[in-house]
């Protein structure tokens, strides 16, 4: 009697958590950062993790994309930038 072992990949894991933070981000530079901009940070996260996690390469790709945008909606954010601390006066 032989058993079959079955491992089950999910190829477009954190593929969707990295696109919508992609979308946030981009929302985030282009309107209204203080409310887009952490979101996307916060789906980032989650999008990261479930990428390295299961080891999808262009999930982690995206959210790689994902995380250079959240940090051009930091700098192009007076708001945001004086929050943390770095205002330009």
């Amino acid at each position: 009697m032989s058993q079959n072992n079955v491992v089950y990949v999910n190829k477009g894991s954190g593929m969707v958590a990295g696109i919508i933070a992609c979308v946030l981000a981009v929302l985030g530079i282009l309107f209204f950062a203080i409310i887009f901009v952490p979101l996307a940070a916060i789906v980032a996260v989650f999008g990261t993790i479930i990428s390295i996690k299961n080891g999808n390469a262009a999930g982690i790709g995206v959210n790689v994309l994902a995380w250079v945008l959240v940090i051009v909606g930091i700098f192009t954010s007076p708001v945001i930038l004086a929050i943390i601390g770095y205002s330009a006066s």
